[in-house]
């Protein structure tokens, strides 16, 4: 029926393949879910799944239709991605929001799968999610999937479904990634980073606007930066430490750095994994090995933006001789 296709210590993907809504049931934690098929004929549900520590995310398909009634998992908040629905498809006994995607806390669920209907669903940690954003828009998510549907144009969640499918077939083809800690938490944070760029929320009112405010957590960031673990390092960490929202903090890097808080720690990790190519022993490491210790998952992206940024492909980096020594200017 379906079991794990690789496995790491913080993260893996796994496939499910059942012919039966009982069986189903059984397999489907975290969801706590009771299905009723709806017609008769064959059951099958297909799943090819991602789990990390903070994301459960999955693309699923349904050969019969069913309605499926339950709880959504404690601590978490849910949304659909639909990718192809029907006339039985619904959610707490309305149809599809074409201007949103379902979504719900924890609580009741109620919906309908139609015959040949295909989704992506996700479930993040909610304390998670509190703690990788400012608190206006953590509380503008949660009070939007309080009434079960997260705003989002249909152009925007069309692309994000289709990222995020992509996305599982690549990580579904090459797990190896999913055993380094910082790509997994990169790949989290790129994960809410897609959420938010669909989502049409309604703009927060920035809780300080001032010049001080933005220097004072312009010059938080930058110390907390120096001390940090640059591949485990994201935007949201920054805002969070610094207790400033994503806004303030971009328009602090543009006065000052002319660029934006992302695009800086991106230049700082492909700068810190330069030096570990160079420093790296002949023969000891691989290109991937370091890429993926600095918290990059896309291995080919990661290639053609160092490469951009310096002039060369991360191989012949790698393959120089006697040209870093690891001592720093203060000796």
């Amino acid at each position: 029926m379906g079991g794990p296709v690789a496995r790491a210590a913080t993260a893996f993907v796994t496939v499910q393949d059942i012919d039966d809504p009982c069986v189903w049931e059984s397999a489907s934690p975290p969801w706590e879910i009771l299905a009723s098929p709806l017609t008769g004929g064959p059951f099958r549900n297909r799943k090819q799944a991602l789990v990390t520590p903070n994301w459960l995310l999955y693309r699923e398909s349904f050969l019969g239709a069913l309605r499926v009634q339950g709880m959504t998992p404690a601590g978490m908040l849910g949304f659909a991605v639909p990718i192809r629905l029907g006339g039985l498809s619904h959610y707490w006994g309305a149809a599809f929001p074409e201007q949103g995607l379902p979504a719900s806390l924890p609580g009741a669920l109620d919906a309908r799968m139609d015959a040949g209907q295909e989704h992506v669903v996700a479930l993040l940690r909610l304390d998670w999610l509190r703690a990788q954003v400012d608190p206006l828009t953590a509380l503008a998510i949660e009070q939007c999937a309080g009434v079960r549907v997260l705003p989002a144009a249909p152009r925007g969640w069309r692309v994000l479904g289709t990222w995020l499918r992509r996305l599982l077939n690549r990580l579904h083809a090459d797990p190896r990634v999913l055993g380094y800690p910082h790509a997994v938490a990169t790949l989290e944070s790129d994960l809410l980073g897609g959420l938010l760029r669909t989502l049409c929320l309604a703009a927060p009112r920035p809780s300080l606007v001032a010049a001080t405010r933005r220097q004072r957590g312009f010059d938080l960031a930058i110390d907390y930066v120096r001390a940090a673990d640059l591949g485990g390092l994201s935007v949201a960490a920054l805002c969070a430490e610094v207790e400033v929202s994503q806004r303030t903090l971009e328009y602090a890097f543009q006065e000052r750095l002319g660029t934006s808080p992302m695009e800086f720690i991106r230049r700082l990790r492909l700068h810190a994994a330069r030096r570990a190519l160079l420093a790296a022993p002949r023969g000891g490491v691989t290109v991937a090995q370091i890429a993926m210790t600095f918290g990059f998952y896309q291995l080919g992206r990661f290639s053609a933006d160092y490469r951009s940024l310096f002039g060369e492909l991360p191989s012949a980096t790698l393959t120089r001789l006697g040209v870093y020594t690891g001592a720093n200017l203060l000796g």
